[in-house]
């Protein structure tokens, strides 16, 4: 048993340092072995169709893709090789396959030299809580050494589809039945370098548009390096000098989105949840005419939609948990500020190039500009401070914390608010600070940062 197999998934599945624990070719390997027995004990269907697997472009999703599939395999479970896809493309490949579920090797926006393990369910949804306690209990009791299971021709097989990019461009199409007519539209687009590279700028070429694409030459070692979602200023800045109708940012595993109007102005999560919303509501399409978000969504965001008749829950950081609210509540959108977007109806898990296309679409439908989509959505200022620890500590344990936040909170009095949280892949707490006034957002920010970085470090 290894002592260290406990913990191993934070916020969105199993990440670290590649080939460093807990992201080493063992853990993948004794990963993939245990996401083949809870997958199969857990899926509605016995016919056992196999696990999807796909990877993103970093130097080392290759060796940990490998390591994943040999204990899947090592199980009597067939695998569905998918290789270079973005994340969303497994989970609805899940689906589409008839699988039992799928792994991404991704580390999404992180550097090239992390890497990480996630996990969708049958149905293409991010795994739950519980299935990942099964995963991390089979991989703790995994025997390295003696680990014994089926042999001659019942091991699992693997399989190679053809072409997945295109495969994956032909599922987005099919979200659009009546077809995207983008001739003439000039699109920036920037793929991070990452598993969009080749199904983004072939599906808005294949629409007509006229596209200058870059972030797509991945070298292994490439990926989020100064592009993509978390680089916007690089894609508003070629709007700017190109003339181009909009931007399109992707992350690393193309799971997340941003997006720049035709003036260069960047337009987050909170500004694409609501355009959709609103066109989603004309269009009837909006279940129960209320969406969910998480905590970190802007509280403009909620006057916004509030005047539109439409309602929002908020849920924790993460876009599971989204995801998650979307299914109990019975919604059909949410999302994260950090560019998440989860159109249920259409994935069960966030898909950035998905809802780009969206966006374009009802661009096309009301000839509007995004700039012009845009307007409406009010803003409180909002800033958000990343303090380094040396432990995480539990909030409640921190003297005096308790009460420097109730004087923050009155002296935002109900106009604003203060929320703190760990990291759940970093030593790191997040302190994000919200009112309608900018002087004390930094008033109330700078006095709790300087308090908690010295009670944490």
């Amino acid at each position: 048993m290894n002592p260290k197999a406990q913990s191993l998934f934070g916020t969105d599945g199993i990440r670290g340092k590649a080939n460093v624990y807990p992201m080493t070719p063992q853990i993948a390997l004794a990963a993939g072995a245990a996401a083949a027995k809870v997958f199969t004990a857990h899926c509605p269907s016995k016919k056992k169709q196999g696990i999807v697997v796909g990877r993103d472009t970093r130097i080392s999703s290759r060796m940990l893709e490998y390591a994943v599939i040999s204990g899947v395999i090592s199980q009597g479970v067939n695998v569905f090789e998918l290789g270079v896809v973005p994340s969303p493309a497994v989970g609805n490949f899940s689906r589409v396959y008839g699988a039992i579920g799928g792994v991404m090797v991704s580390a999404s926006h992180n550097p090239f030299y992390d890497n990480g393990l996630k996990f969708f369910d049958h149905d293409g949804g991010k795994l739950g809580v519980d299935l990942e306690k099964e995963i991390e209990k089979e991989i703790s009791s995994f025997d390295w050494l003696g680990s014994e299971g089926p042999t001659g021709s019942q091991v699992g097989k693997i399989f190679l589809p053809d072409n997945t990019s295109r495969e994956y461009q032909n599922l987005l199409k099919s979200f659009f039945p009546g077809g995207l007519d983008l001739k003439g539209i000039k699109i920036a687009l920037d793929t991070a370098n990452g598993a969009s590279f080749e199904v983004a700028p072939a599906i808005l070429d294949d629409y007509g548009a006229f596209l200058y694409a870059f972030g797509k030459e991945p070298n292994g070692i490439n990926i989020n390096l100064n592009c993509g979602s978390l680089f916007p200023q690089n894609i508003q800045q070629f709007v700017r000098l190109s003339g181009a109708d909009i931007g399109i940012a992707l992350d690393g595993d193309g799971d997340r989105v941003v997006l720049c109007d035709e003036n260069g102005e960047l337009c987050d999560g909170d500004d694409i949840i609501s355009i959709l919303a609103s066109d989603f509501k004309d269009k009837k399409r909006l279940s129960k005419n209320t969406i969910a978000v998480t905590v970190m969504s802007n509280l403009g965001l909620d006057e916004t939609l509030e005047a539109e008749g439409i309602g929002v829950i908020r849920t924790p950081v993460g876009d599971r948990n989204v995801a998650e609210a979307l299914a109990r509540e019975g919604l059909s959108l949410g999302g994260e500020q950090s560019g998440h977007i989860i159109p249920f109806d259409y994935s069960k898990t966030a898909d950035g190039l998905l809802a780009a296309l969206i966006v374009l679409e009802i661009m096309c439908s009301t000839g509007k500009s995004l700039g012009s989509l845009r307007k409406k959505l009010i803003r409180y200022h909002q800033k958000l401070w990343n303090i380094d620890v040396s432990r995480k500590k539990p909030l409640e344990e921190i003297p005096g914390l308790k009460k420097l936040l109730d004087e923050s909170q009155a002296l935002l009095d109900k106009k604003g608010r203060v929320l703190l949280r760990y990291s759940g892949t970093e030593p790191k707490i997040r302190l994000l600070v919200e009112a309608k006034e900018e002087e004390r957002v930094q008033q109330v920010g700078q006095k709790l940062s300087s308090f908690l970085k010295e009670a944490l470090s």
